[in-house]
């Protein structure tokens, strides 16, 4: 009873313990590297290019001051080619291919007005108004980057509370009814016929 006990605590985190080897579970099967491949080849069939971009901050240096934060992150680009105003927007794995809405997704649907007259950037004054972040440390700009892309070395992503992200940019001009790169309402794969009143 007592060597149960030690392992459930010591599986939330709560007390070290050495004699009893603790399994890790998968508490989100999304997440799992099996379920972000099954993703990564979602985002190609619907006409995504899957990269992979190094969070980092003070990205409005150059880039030899760029400061690395963590491991890079894979996300599925979309992108619109054959006039002059290519365009592109930039989302999580999870969000495409989740049975449930995240929270990007949902950012993305409701096409909430931008504030008026933000005092800087309109589409972090409209993250931000969401409830998301496109924050990376107090000190200068940061993003998703990948240095060699030509069009999009930096991304900023607004990201929200349970970890789903959606480029800024991205929400801004679906908000105003400009799709950028592909419309991701058909590339959702959960049912959209009655969506939860988040925002």
């Amino acid at each position: 009873m007592i060597g149960a006990a030690l392992v459930a605590l010591a599986a939330l985190g709560l007390v070290a313990c050495t004699e009893v080897p603790v399994t890790p579970r998968t508490t989100d099967p999304a997440t799992s590297a099996e379920d972000l491949a099954d993703a990564a080849g979602y985002c190609e069939q619907q006409g995504g290019e899957v990269q992979q971009r190094r969070p980092a901050a003070q990205t409005n240096l150059d880039e030899g001051d760029w400061v690395p934060l963590g491991d890079p992150i894979a996300v599925c680009r979309f992108q619109t080619l054959g006039d002059d105003a290519d365009s592109r927007i930039y989302v999580d794995l999870v969000t495409i291919t989740s049975d449930e809405p995240t929270l990007a997704a949902l950012a993305y649907l409701s096409r909430t007005e931008i504030p008026k007259d933000p005092p800087g950037d309109p589409a972090s004054a409209q993250c931000a108004a969401l409830g998301g972040t496109g924050t990376f440390g107090t000190k200068g700009q940061g993003g998703l980057t990948l240095a060699d892309d030509p069009d999009d070395p930096v991304v900023v992503p607004c990201t929200f509370a349970d970890g789903s992200f959606i480029d800024q940019w991205g929400i801004a001009y679906h908000s105003g009814g400009t799709v950028r790169g592909k419309d991701l309402a058909a590339v959702f794969q959960f049912d959209q016929s009655t969506l939860p009143e988040v925002f």
